[in-house]
C-alpha cells in the first residue's frame, strides 16, 4: 500500500464528494461490490445513471485490475462526451487520476489531475462542478505532498478550501484545512500545524462524521501537548474519547493513543507513553497503512530511548526508518536520521553516530535530486499527455475525413432514396388527406343527424310537456273548478233539506267521494306539470315530490341535493331532469318492492350527477335494454336530449343503483 494520513482523508473526501464506494478491506469484498455495481449499472433505467454506476465500477476495478478499470473509465469518458453529459465525462477523468494516485504513479495522477482542473474551468459554473474542482484541487495538493513538493501541495490545498467555501460544506472543510496541518506536521512547525487543526476543528457539525472529527481532535490534542499546552490538550483528548466509541476505524483509536503518548512524554513520564504508542503500533499493523507503522515505530524508538533500552530504541528506529524509506516518506526519514544520530552519540558509539549524521547529509543532498528528477519526470508526463491529446485529436480529424469521404459516396444512393421516399410520402399524404376528407363528410353527416335527433327529441319532449302544461291547467281550472261548484251547491243543499238519517249518511258519502275527486284532480294535474317547479325551481319541486312520495308510506325515500339551492337552470332542462326522476321512483315504487330509496343531485362546475338508489329485489339489467316498457324509453330519450350518460347498476336481491351524468 502507497497510503498516508493524506491518502486516507483524501480518499475519504473524494469517496463523500463524488459519492463513491467507500474503499473496501479486503478482494472478496471488492469482488462482491464489483459485481453490484455492474448490475446496477445494467439496470440502470437511461444513460446518464448507467454511466454513473459504470464511473464508481471502474474506479473499483482498477483497484483489482488497473488496467481493465482504465479502460472502463476511458471508454466510459468518451462516452459521456459523445451524449452530452460533460460534467460526468470530467468525473470519469478525476477517477482516473484517483487509479493512478491509489497505484502510486504520483507524477501520472498530477499529469492526469491538472488536466481534470483545466476541464472543470471550462464548464459553467455551478454547485456540482464547483465540488469537482475541489475534489481535483485537494488530489493535487495530496499528489504533490508526496513527491515532498511541499509549497505547490499547500498552494492546491488553500484553493480547493477555498472552492469548498463556496459550497459551505462543513465535513470537506474540516477534512481540507486537516489536510493542510499535516504538511506542517510533517515538517514539525507546530503552530501552524496547531492553526490549521483549529480550523478544521472549527467546521464541525451536526452531521458529524466522527472518524475525521476524532482525528482532528485527537491530532491537535498531541499538538497542544507539543507546545505545552497541556489543559487545552486534555479536554481536546477528553472530547476525543467520548467520541471514539462511535467511530467505525482503527485508525481513530490510533489517532488517540498517539496523542495520550505526547501527553505523557510531555510530562516526562516515559514509560506510560511508550504504552500508549504499544496500544497504537498493532492497530496500525491491523489497519495495514505504512505511514502509521512508521510513525508509531519512531514514537517508540524514541521512548526507548528516553528509557535507556538502547537495542529496543535500535530495532523500532530502524523499522520506522525502513518503512518511511521504502514509501518515501521524506519528512520523516530526516528527522528519524536525527535521532538515530542522538540515539548512537548517547551511548558512546561516536562511529554509527556519524554514520548516521553523514546519512543525514546525503539524505538532504538526494532530498533536492528527488525533486529535480520527479520535476522533470512531471514535465515529461505533461508532454506525454499533450502528446496524447494530440493523437487523440488527430486520429478524431482522419476519422471525420474518412466519414466524410464515405458520406460523398453514398449521397448518390441517398439521393435516389430520398427522392423515392418522398413521392411514397407524397402518395402516402395524397391518400391520408382524401381518408381524413372522407371521415370528416361522415362526421358532418353524423353530426347533422344527431343535431337532427336531437331537435326532433327537443321538440317531441317540449310538446309533450306543453300538452301536459294545457291538460295540467285544464284539468285544474276547468274540471277541478266544476267539481268545486258541485260541492258548494251540495253544501248549500244540505242546509235547505229535510232528510232521514239514511239520506244523510248516504248524502254525506257522496260528500266524501267529491273531495276525494277533487284531491285525485289536483294531483293528477300536479304532476303532468308540478306548480313548485314553475314557482320554485328544481331543487323545490324534487324535494317536494320526494317528501309526497315518503307521506304516502309506500316507501322512505330520503332526497339530497348539493350546490342545487342557487342553480338556475333552463325550464326545459328543469323538467327533463324532474321527469327522469319521477320516472325513476315510479319503477321502483312498480318493480322494486323496496323499504328505502335515495335520490341524491350533484352540481359542480357545470357538471350533474344524479344517483338513484333502492334496496328492492334487483333485477337482471340485461332484460332493460330489452324491454318496450315505456318509462325506460322515456328516460333513455330525456337523457339524450341532455346529452348525458346513464349507467345502471342491479344484482338480484341486491338493489338498484342508477348513475346519471351530464353537462349544465
Amino acid at each position: 500500500m502507497r497510503q498516508t494520513t493524506h491518502h486516507c482523508y483524501r480518499a475519504a473526501l473524494l469517496l463523500f464528494v463524488l459519492h463513491l464506494l467507500l474503499p473496501l478491506p479486503a478482494a472478496v469484498a471488492q469482488t462482491a461490490a464489483l459485481d453490484s455495481i455492474y448490475k446496477l449499472a445494467q439496470k440502470a433505467p437511461n444513460d446518464s445513471a448507467r454511466l454513473m454506476y459504470l464511473r464508481r465500477y471502474g474506479l473499483v476495478l482498477a483497484r483489482n485490475n488497473f488496467e481493465k478499470g482504465m479502460k472502463v473509465l476511458e471508454d466510459g469518458a468518451s462516452e459521456a462526451f459523445a451524449k452530452g453529459y460533460n460534467l460526468l465525462a470530467v468525473d470519469y477523468y478525476l477517477n482516473k487520476g484517483i487509479a493512478l494516485y491509489e497505484k502510486g504513479e504520483y507524477i501520472q495522477s498530477i499529469a492526469s489531475d491538472e488536466r481534470t482542473e483545466k476541464m472543470y474551468l471550462q464548464l459553467p459554473d455551478n454547485d456540482r462542478r464547483t465540488w469537482g474542482l475541489a475534489a481535483v484541487l485537494n488530489n493535487l495538493g495530496t499528489a504533490y505532498s508526496l513527491i515532498n513538493e511541499l509549497e505547490t501541495a499547500q498552494q492546491y490545498y488553500l484553493r480547493s478550501i477555498e472552492q469548498f467555501e463556496k459550497l459551505k460544506d462543513s465535513t470537506s472543510l474540516l477534512v481540507a484545512h486537516f489536510n493542510v496541518a499535516f504538511i506542517y506536521i510533517d515538517m514539525q512547525q507546530w503552530e501552524q500545524a496547531n492553526f490549521y487543526l483549529q480550523r478544521s476543528i472549527d467546521h464541525l457539525s451536526s452531521k458529524l462524521f466522527y472518524d475525521e472529527a476524532v482525528h482532528s481532535i485527537a491530532r491537535k490534542a498531541a499538538i497542544c501537548f507539543r507546545l505545552n499546552k497541556m489543559q487545552e490538550g486534555l479536554q481536546l483528548l477528553r472530547k476525543a474519547d467520548s467520541l471514539l466509541p462511535k467511530a467505525s476505524y482503527e485508525l481513530s483509536a490510533i489517532y488517540v493513543h498517539n496523542a495520550r503518548g505526547d501527553y505523557y512524554a510531555a510530562k516526562g513520564d516515559w514509560q506510560q507513553s511508550l504504552q500508549q504508542h504499544r496500544m497504537a503500533y498493532p492497530l496500525s499493523l491491523q489497519y495495514n497503512d505504512p505511514y502509521y507503522i512508521a510513525d508509531e515505530a519512531w514514537e517508540m524508538g524514541r521512548a526507548f530511548l528516553q528509557l535507556q533500552q538502547h537495542d529496543s530504541a535500535e530495532a523500532y528506529l530502524n523499522k520506522a526508518l525502513q518503512v518511511a524509506r521504502q514509501y518515501n516518506y521524506l519528512p520523516k526519514v530526516k528527522f528519524i536520521l536525527k535521532d538515530m544520530a542522538a540515539y548512537y552519540a548517547g551511548i558512546g558509539d561516536y562511529k554509527m553516530a556519524w554514520q548516521q549524521a553523514s546519512a543525514l547529509n546525503n539524505f538532504t543532498d538526494s532530498l533536492v535530486a528527488r525533486q529535480n528528477h520527479n520535476r522533470i519526470l512531471l514535465n515529461d508526463a505533461r508532454y506525454q499527455s499533450r502528446q496524447k491529446e494530440t493523437r487523440i485529436s488527430t486520429l478524431e480529424k482522419e476519422n471525420v475525413a474518412k466519414s466524410i469521404t464515405l458520406q460523398k459516396r453514398s449521397l448518390m444512393m441517398y439521393v435516389l432514396l430520398a427522392a423515392l421516399l418522398v413521392v411514397l410520402l407524397m402518395g402516402a399524404l395524397y391518400y391520408r388527406t382524401y381518408r381524413q376528407k372522407q371521415q370528416l363528410q361522415q362526421q358532418r353527416i353524423d353530426q347533422l343527424e344527431t343535431e337532427k335527433q336531437l331537435m326532433a327529441a327537443e321538440a317531441i319532449l317540449k310538446g309533450e310537456e306543453q300538452e301536459r302544461s294545457r291538460l295540467a291547467k285544464d284539468l285544474h281550472d276547468g274540471l277541478g273548478g266544476m267539481l268545486s261548484g258541485v260541492k258548494f251547491s251540495f253544501q248549500h243543499m244540505r242546509e235547505n233539506l229535510v232528510m232521514t238519517p239514511d239520506n244523510q249518511a248516504a248524502f254525506e258519502r257522496g260528500i266524501d267521494m267529491l273531495d276525494s275527486s277533487i284531491k285525485e284532480l289536483r294531483r293528477v294535474a300536479h304532476n303532468m306539470m308540478p306548480e313548485s317547479l314553475v314557482k320554485f325551481g328544481l331543487d323545490a319541486a324534487l324535494k317536494d315530490f320526494c317528501h309526497s312520495v315518503s307521506e304516502s308510506g309506500a316507501i322512505q325515500l330520503s332526497y339530497q341535493s348539493f350546490q342545487l339551492h342557487n342553480l338556475s337552470l333552463d325550464q326545459q332542462m328543469a323538467i327533463g331532469i324532474y321527469r327522469v326522476v319521477q320516472e325513476l321512483i315510479n319503477n321502483v315504487l312498480k318493480h322494486a318492492a323496496a323499504k328505502n330509496a335515495l335520490v341524491q343531485i350533484n352540481y359542480q362546475d357545470g357538471h350533474m350527477t344524479i344517483t338513484v338508489e333502492d334496496d328492492g329485489k334487483g333485477f337482471d339489467t340485461a332484460t332493460l335494454y330489452n324491454s318496450g316498457g315505456m318509462g325506460w324509453s322515456n328516460i333513455q330519450s330525456r337523457i339524450n336530449y341532455l346529452q348525458g350518460k346513464i349507467d345502471v347498476q342491479s344484482t338480484p336481491d341486491k338493489g338498484t343503483s342508477v348513475f346519471i351524468e351530464f353537462d349544465v
